[in-house]
């Protein structure tokens, strides 16, 4: 996961006017049902396909994963349907954020994996992953009723939208999303990093065998700029050439537009290399 900046999205001329007029049509209305047919008629986000994927070159923003051969989905990060807790924390009530529906700065660009239920056909023993419905709180959170008191809940998923949340979450050798020990404060922040690694299906085992493979290929260029770096004599010109290269190289799939760029940046925070590593 890497930190999105929403504010840099070019919204298409007119899509904030039909979005603004949709929305107070969901605020005159006093039903469910009648907010649904608005909604079901009036998909608009889907407009902003487009801008939304170009701030992350194609990757989902929970994932990072790039796959041209599979659908994207439009996240409406707080649900605007229902909204459910996990396991057995209550919730005030499920009622979802409908007064969001139209507001693009709840959009994600995701993954229909990390989207939707999904059960990972390549390890069966796996539990089933996907946001769904799930905007799951920690106990005794608000509930916000409007934009304004969104800031007061205590949400249980690490957002891409905020700057300092995907620092919480690292990667192991294998390939494997964990807590990021560095920057884990307290046991909230723990919670919320398995509960991101459930939710939107970062234990999947293909992402898993992706990201195993970027590490291996950074984890190459390490040793391989480690072992020329020992050599007794000092380096030969072409041994200085091959290093800045291979530097080059590991920045480059570092680079926040690359998939799975916070995999070769965990390879290099783990091997020492912090100083090659930029998390902006």
């Amino acid at each position: 996961m890497r930190y999105i900046d929403l504010s840099k999205i070019e919204i298409p001329e007119g899509w904030l006017e039909k979005a603004n007029g949709l929305a107070q049509q969901l605020n005159e209305v006093d039903s469910d049902e009648a907010r649904d047919n608005i909604i079901a008629k009036n998909q608009i986000w889907r407009e902003l396909f487009v801008p939304l994927s170009n701030l992350s070159k194609g990757k989902c923003w929970y994932s990072e994963a790039l796959d041209v051969m599979s659908d994207r989905d439009i996240d409406h990060f707080r649900p605007k349907g229902k909204a459910k807790n996990i396991g057995e924390i209550p919730r005030g009530d499920e009622d979802g954020y409908w007064w969001l529906c139209y507001d693009y700065e709840n959009y994600r660009f995701s993954s229909q994996y990390s989207n939707e239920l999904r059960k990972d056909k390549f390890n069966l023993e796996k539990d089933t992953g996907g946001k769904w419905h799930y905007f799951p709180l920690f106990e005794n959170s608000a509930v916000a009723k409007n934009k304004g008191r969104c800031k007061d809940e205590e949400i249980m998923l690490l957002d891409p939208c905020d700057e300092d949340d995907p620092y919480l979450l690292t990667f192991d050798s294998k390939g494997k999303a964990i807590p990021n020990s560095a920057a884990i404060l307290n046991a909230n922040d723990n919670r919320r990093v398995l509960t991101s690694i459930k939710l939107y299906h970062l234990d999947h085992t293909p992402l898993e065998e992706l990201r195993e493979r970027t590490w291996d290929f950074c984890q190459r260029m390490i040793d391989e700029i480690r072992n020329i770096s020992s050599i007794p004599e000092g380096l030969s010109i072409s041994d200085t050439n091959r290093v800045k290269f291979l530097k080059n190289e590991i920045r480059r799939i570092m680079n926040k537009n690359e998939p799975l760029s916070a995999v070769a940046i965990a390879c290099c925070e783990q091997n020492g290399l912090s100083i090659l590593a930029d998390r902006r």
